[in-house]
């Protein structure tokens, strides 16, 4: 009875520290949104009264505008977004329960594509979001960091690293966006769809490079559990996290000889037995998901725009199903 009552006022008290903050969570959103219009509207007032210049109010307001966007954002993508996704996943599952790699949309194209493109993004938006606040900064206490940076070596040091964090960052938001556009994305084409259990997974990998392969690269094709798991935090809480268990892997290496390479692109043949004892790749709702993966590693740093890693279907044939 001991061990059961304990159990229990664990869970309550997991139970009232999620929802506190998650409490939290929503009144700090709230605020962003509330702060953000009041932002806008003190710029503008300002602005009409002569007391802010065109170009002050347009970057403060700018500011104002991108924290109410994510407040109310916040709420859209929690009780909107969330459950149209998670509902449209659920109705992919059952209308092909019988062929479950068709959810996929790439995969049903043969055609999975590694993107760096929601990394770039991210990363203009990081730099959207810190100059920003470094431009609100800026505005209203300039005299005080000038007199920072002015100062000895090290308040001139610690005044100057927000501007030299953000600088790391656009150079690095440049930088993606550059491999972006001259590399573009690597791509699988799905030959055998999908891979069945006990026999064969094909395809090829294509990738822009700017010549032919320098060295030898392995091809990883590997099959994982992702499960969550409730793990107790120095806090006393409870947080969430994600482990990752191989069950089986297969590697190989290839040539540049065993590759094309045809106006600026390389063309990599992708064909692995598959084994037979395995289980099948899973659905992104089940927990654990069982996820086949297939990794593109260069032996040279020049010919690191092919490296990539694709996300591939294995399955069991209907009536072997594990």
């Amino acid at each position: 009875m001991s061990d059961e009552s304990n159990g229990r006022q664990d869970n309550w008290l997991q139970y009232l520290i999620g929802l506190a903050l998650a409490l939290f969570i929503h009144a700090l959103f709230v605020l962003l949104a509330i702060l953000g219009v009041l932002v806008i509207n003190a710029m503008f007032q300002a602005w009409r009264a002569g007391e802010a210049s065109a170009g002050e109010a347009i970057g403060i307001g700018f500011l104002g505008l991108l924290m109410a966007v994510i407040g109310v954002g916040f709420f859209y993508a929690a009780y909107v977004g969330a459950p149209r996704f998670l509902g449209g996943l659920e109705r992919g599952r059952k209308k092909y329960r019988d062929r479950p790699w068709l959810v996929n949309r790439q995969w049903r194209a043969r055609r999975v594509v590694h993107s760096t493109k929601y990394t770039a993004w991210f990363m203009w938006f990081w730099c959207l979001c810190w100059w920003g606040i470094l431009g609100f900064l800026w505005s209203v206490n300039k005299d005080l960091i000038m007199a920072e940076l002015r100062g000895s070596w090290d308040q001139a040091l610690v005044a100057s690293l927000p501007f030299v964090a953000g600088a790391i960052g656009l150079l690095v938001a440049v930088s993606l966006s550059w491999q972006r556009w001259r590399y573009g994305d690597a791509v699988l084409i799905i030959t055998t769809l999908p891979g069945y259990l006990g026999e064969r997974f094909r395809g090829k990998v294509q990738a822009r490079l700017s010549g032919p392969l320098n060295e030898p690269l392995g091809l990883t094709l590997s099959c994982g559990s992702l499960a969550s798991k409730q793990v107790r935090s120095s806090d006393g809480g409870y947080k969430t996290t994600w482990i990752t268990h191989e069950l089986w892997s297969d590697r190989q290496q290839l040539s540049p000889t065993q590759t094309t390479f045809s106006r600026g692109r390389i063309t990599i043949p992708v064909d692995f037995d598959l084994p037979p004892d395995q289980p099948e790749s899973g659905h992104i709702l089940d927990d654990p998901q069982i996820v086949w993966k297939l990794e593109i590693d260069p032996g040279s740093v020049l010919d690191r725009s092919a490296k990539c890693e694709f996300q591939v279907p294995v399955f069991g044939r209907r009536d072997e199903r594990i």
